[in-house]
């Protein structure tokens, strides 16, 4: 971008990697020969390029927009000359810079992403910025805590990146429980002290190929059977990768180099040397890493054993995002995530500020290490009113039911409701799903955790006591009661889970019918009034007499289809906020 624009180019270190120092020389090298060339002293140009691809592909797009027809000639180290050709995501990229048209695709690389942004927002402020580090080569990391164990900052990496390979850190949470928390110097990664789930993944590399040789060489130790697809790329990179990963050779190739090295395979110093291309620090560093490193029996814990062992109290931490305070203007689950990253305790007790809490989280409250990974906890919803109007009984009467139906369910392991107004889960466990509780829907935090724990074979328990009990409060107004309820069908269509799926059909259906076949009220509402009921009793509700009570319920009962309804299609369309 400075060589496109005609501005200074930063200046490079030996320490910097080899794809930046090459590009460099060559764009340097080009303005030199722009300068004969003004002087009448040109002379044909030779740019050796080594073994780097990038730098080949952002110059051949470079000189056919910037020196047409110039005698200059691209070469490099006989691989890069079998790779020369070969299309990539990279010649899109450097078309982009050059401001070239280059149609938006669906599923486009995350890599054609950064490109236009960069191309968007380019200045030469931009070079005073601290570089971001590179996703890519912190991949290598995560293999090697995967594998070892152990506790490593990986200073410069950012949790807001437009890096497609910043998926590294979700895939390792998942399948190989290195979990990451974030802090103002970087990624901190750890190995969860939890045993894995699967014994086998299925991973599609199509937009994410430079992780490759890390996940493969963490799956072969890992005892995890890894099935790849989207991989046809990769036989054009520095080596076929696929063929270098089954034989465990270098070939000359950086990414295979590293991740050998973190699985404990045999790399010579002088094959080490290909390492500089993308990442000259990195022998240092394995060094270091590889001396503080604890034996590798003690890394790797034995969680059954110390749950039976120990019935020590472990530390609580509250949690309670608020808007305009803890979300910098980017959501609730932006405010959710800075909160717990930047707490150390155990457990999480997750409020919403707009409740009134239980009376168990106002002293000391602890857990043991034996106690559930996700407890859910029970909501009462009251009116600040003596006497509530009709909408806010109606509100009082639904809740009590899907209060008493969220318990009745978890304790039968068929959790399919929960809220983040008022739950209490393992940090690590938390930290495990974040990359699973769909940041683009600004609510649901609590639903996609519930199902992303169910999911990952995690223990659910219910406290369904007075003290643990917080207050809501309903809506006073149609318009706000309407908002509500649309936000929380907006989330429905990503649900997922089973259980939450077959409940929620079932209650579609019985709704639907008992609009096409009025009597079949008759059979539903003994049920359901006997759920509002049950509850009420539990939290010695006195708001609504018996009396109110079941004439309110029955009018939930007749009004509850059209409702349903209308929160089911206004949810498809609505507006997407905290």
């Amino acid at each position: 971008m400075q060589a496109i624009h005609g501005d200074p180019l930063m200046r490079v270190s030996t320490g910097m990697p080899d794809d930046v120092v090459v590009l460099h020389d060559a764009l340097e090298a080009l303005q030199e020969y722009q300068k004969s060339k003004i002087e009448n002293q040109q002379s044909p140009l030779v740019l050796h390029l080594k073994n780097c691809g990038t730098a080949l592909r952002f110059l051949q797009v470079h000189l056919e927009q910037c020196y047409p027809g110039e005698p200059i000639e691209l070469t490099g180290d006989e691989r890069l000359m079998e790779r020369k050709g070969k299309l990539t995501s990279q010649i899109d990229s450097a078309r982009i810079l050059h401001g070239l048209n280059v149609p938006v695709q669906e599923n486009e690389s995350p890599y054609i992403t950064m490109s236009r942004e960069l191309a968007k927002n380019y200045s030469i402020s931009n070079i005073q910025d601290p570089i971001e580090a590179d996703w890519s080569a912190a991949a290598f990391w995560y293999e090697y805590v995967a594998i070892h164990g152990g506790v490593l900052l990986l200073e410069g990496l950012k949790r807001e990146t437009l890096q497609g390979d910043k998926m590294v850190a979700s895939l390792y949470s998942k399948y190989f429980g290195v979990i990451t928390s974030y802090t103002d110097e970087g990624a901190k990664i750890y190995k969860s002290s939890f045993p894995l789930k699967y014994d086998k993944v299925s991973i599609d590399f199509e937009n994410i190929p430079d992780l490759y040789p890390a996940i493969a060489f963490t799956c072969e130790r890992l005892h995890i059977t890894l099935e790849a697809t989207g991989t046809s790329r990769l036989r054009f990179k520095e080596s076929n990768r696929l063929t270098a990963v089954r034989l465990h050779e270098v070939r000359n190739d950086h990414r295979m180099a590293m991740a050998l090295m973190c699985a404990d395979f045999p790399v010579s110093k002088e094959e080490q040397g290909c390492i500089g291309k993308s990442y000259p620090a990195f022998i240092k560093y394995f060094e270091q890493v590889k001396s503080l490193s604890p034996k590798k029996e003690e890394s790797v814990p034995q969680p059954e054993r110390e749950k039976k062992a120990s019935t020590k109290s472990i530390s609580i931490g509250h949690i309670t995002p608020i808007k305009g305070v803890n979300d910098e203007g980017k959501g609730k689950k932006f405010a959710l995530s800075k909160l717990i990253h930047g707490t150390d305790t155990e457990y999480l007790w997750l409020h919403d500020d707009d409740i009134v809490r239980p009376q168990a989280s106002r002293g000391e409250c602890k857990l043991k290490k034996e106690d559930p990974d996700l407890i859910i906890l029970p909501l009462r919803m009251e009116s600040e009113n003596a006497k509530p109007s009709l909408l806010e009984q109606l509100q009082i009467a639904e809740y009590a039911a899907i209060q008493e139906l969220t318990m009745r369910t978890a304790k039968k392991d068929q959790a399919i409701m929960c809220s983040g107004a008022n739950l209490i889960v393992r940090r690590e466990v938390w930290l495990e799903c974040e990359s699973e509780l769909h940041p683009e829907i600004p609510s649901g935090d609590d639903m996609f955790l519930l199902e992303a724990v169910k999911r990952k074979g995690y223990k659910i328990g219910v406290i369904d006591e007075e003290e643990y009990t917080a207050i809501v409060r309903p809506a006073t107004n149609w318009r706000a009661f309407w908002r509500q309820r649309m936000r929380w069908a907006g989330k429905a269509p990503h649900y997922t889970d089973k259980d939450i799926l077959d409940y929620g059909k079932f209650i579609v259906v019985a709704n639907v019918l008992q609009l096409l076949f009025f009597p079949i009220i008759f059979i539903k509402f003994p049920y359901e009034y006997g759920l509002i009921k049950a509850r009420m009793s539990k939290n010695h509700q006195s708001q609504i007499t018996n009396h109110k009570l079941f004439l309110t319920a029955l009018l939930l009962e007749i009004l509850y289809p059209f409702y349903l309804l209308i929160c089911l299609i206004g949810g498809m369309n609505n507006k997407k906020e905290w």
